[in-house]
């Protein structure tokens, strides 16, 4: 048998995003707020902004790329601070 495949979930968080939130103005946010994923899967996000930001399990400041993969099942809640949503759920299956 082979060995399972995993998915790798794959966001950026883009250059002027917090320039645009602190002017006020709507910013096209690609982070999900709810995930659905399975156990082995991977959360991969890169922050090509000028600040530094947080999703879910990660925070990372200008240029760094986060990953995090789920080992267990449940049910998660997370924080994120992109413009969109402030609280991410994610379903680990």
């Amino acid at each position: 048998m082979g060995r399972p495949s995993h998915h790798v979930y794959s966001y950026t968080i883009t250059k002027g995003t917090a320039a645009a939130v602190t002017a006020g103005n709507d910013v096209a946010n690609p982070l999900p707020s709810k995930l659905n994923v399975k156990v082995g899967d991977t959360l991969e996000v890169t922050n090509n902004d000028v600040a530094t930001h947080t999703y879910t399990f990660l925070v990372l400041r200008p240029g760094e790329t986060g990953r995090y993969t789920f080992k267990r099942s449940g049910i998660f809640e997370a924080t994120c601070t992109v413009t969109g949503h402030e609280t991410v759920v994610i379903t680990v299956t």
